[in-house]
C-alpha cells in the first residue's frame, strides 16, 4: 500500500475509474470491479456518485473506492445519503488520495459513525487520513478487514477500535503516525486489542508507522492475541534492537506465517538473529534505515523517523 500510487486492486477486484477521467471503454458488470471515483479538480460534489456509467445497477455494486472529495471531507455524508442506492456494498476505501494531491495528514473525513449504521453489510473498510477522524466504537458481525492509514492517529480513534465489538474481524491494520500530525495515541491505548478478547477471529495484526514500536513489541511479547495470529506487522516505524530483543525473548513466534518489520532501525547483527530464530517464518526486514542516532559536537541526535507522517 502506497500513498504515491493509485490503487489498481482493492479487496480482490480490479479498480475501474468512473466519471471524469475514465478510460471510455465499455463498462464491466457492476459487481466485477471496484468502482473508483476520482477527480480532485471538481472539488466538493455530492453528485460524484452519479459519475458511474449510465445503466450500471448500483444495487449490484459491491466495491467502491473514493478519491479526493473535498478539503473538508463530505464523502461520508454523500455515501450515507445514497445508502438506498448501494444496498449490496461490501467493501469501501475512503481516501485513495495521492500525496501530491493532498498530504495524508490533511485528509479529513469527520465522524464516520453514520457510515457503519447506513452500511451494516460492510465486510472490508479501509480509510486513508485520520486528522479529524472519529467514530463510536463500531459493532458489526460482518466486518472482516479494517485498515486505517494515518500520519497521526488520534487517541480517540485508537480507543474506539480497541472498544469495538467485531467478532468476525480477521485483519486489522492501524498506522499510528507522529505526534507532529495529531498522533496523540499512546502504547496503552492498544492494550485491549492485544488481549484479543473482542477480536476472536483476528489472524493479522498490524500496528505500523509508529514512533513507539519498541514499546509495542515489548507488550506483544506477552500479549494473548499473538498466539492466534498468522501474521504480525510492526513495519514502517522506528523499531530498534530493543524491540526486536523483546520479540525474540518473549512468547514463541514460530507459528507465524509472516512477520513484517520493514523500515526498521535494527543493527545488522540483530536482523540476522531475528531471521535465524524464525527459520520457517517469512520475515520482511527490507528497507533498513541504518543507525538510530548520530553524534555531533557532544550532542546525540535522533536520526529515526516513521515512513509516513505529513
Amino acid at each position: 500500500m502506497s500513498v504515491h500510487d493509485r490503487l489498481t486492486e482493492f479487496a480482490g477486484l480490479p479498480v475501474r475509474a468512473a466519471g471524469p477521467g475514465a478510460d471510455g471503454t465499455p463498462p464491466p458488470g457492476p459487481g466485477d470491479v471496484a468502482w473508483g471515483i476520482y477527480d480532485r479538480e471538481q472539488g466538493a460534489s455530492p453528485e460524484k456518485l452519479d459519475w458511474l456509467p449510465e445503466g450500471v445497477d448500483t444495487t449490484r455494486i459491491t466495491h467502491l473506492v473514493l478519491g479526493f472529495w473535498d478539503y473538508d471531507g463530505g464523502a461520508v455524508e454523500s455515501l450515507v445519503a445514497a445508502a438506498d442506492r448501494f444496498t449490496n456494498l461490501r467493501a469501501l476505501f475512503l481516501g485513495d488520495i495521492l500525496d501530491w494531491e493532498l498530504h495524508i495528514s490533511w485528509i479529513k473525513h469527520g465522524d464516520i459513525t453514520p457510515l457503519f449504521e447506513a452500511y451494516p453489510g460492510l465486510e472490508h473498510l479501509e480509510i486513508r487520513g485520520a486528522s479529524d477522524l472519529r467514530f463510536e466504537p463500531p459493532r458489526s458481525d460482518r466486518l472482516r478487514v479494517l485498515r486505517i492509514e494515518s500520519g497521526g492517529l488520534p487517541t480517540e480513534v485508537a480507543t474506539a477500535v480497541a472498544a469495538a465489538e467485531l467478532p468476525a474481524l480477521e485483519h486489522l491494520d492501524l498506522w499510528i503516525g507522529s505526534d507532529w500530525y495529531d498522533g496523540t495515541s499512546a502504547p496503552g491505548d492498544y492494550a485491549p486489542i492485544l488481549t484479543g478478547e473482542r477480536l476472536p477471529a483476528l489472524r493479522h495484526l498490524g500496528l505500523e508507522n509508529g514512533g513507539f514500536q519498541d514499546e509495542l513489541a515489548e507488550a506483544l511479547a506477552t500479549a494473548p492475541v499473538v498466539a492466534r495470529l498468522e501474521s504480525l506487522s510492526l513495519a514502517l516505524g522506528m523499531l530498534s534492537d530493543r524491540g526486536a530483543e523483546a520479540l525474540l525473548t518473549g512468547q514463541p513466534l514460530t507459528h507465524l506465517r509472516r512477520l513484517d518489520l520493514h523500515h526498521h532501525y535494527l543493527a545488522e547483527a540483530m536482523a540476522d538473529r531475528v531471521k535465524a530464530a524464525l527459520p520457517g517464518v517469512e520475515v520482511d526486514l527490507t528497507d533498513p534505515r541504518g543507525e538510530a542516532d548520530w553524534v555531533g559536537r557532544d550532542l546525540v541526535f535522533s536520526a529515526t523517523y516513521i515512513a509516513v507522517s505529513e
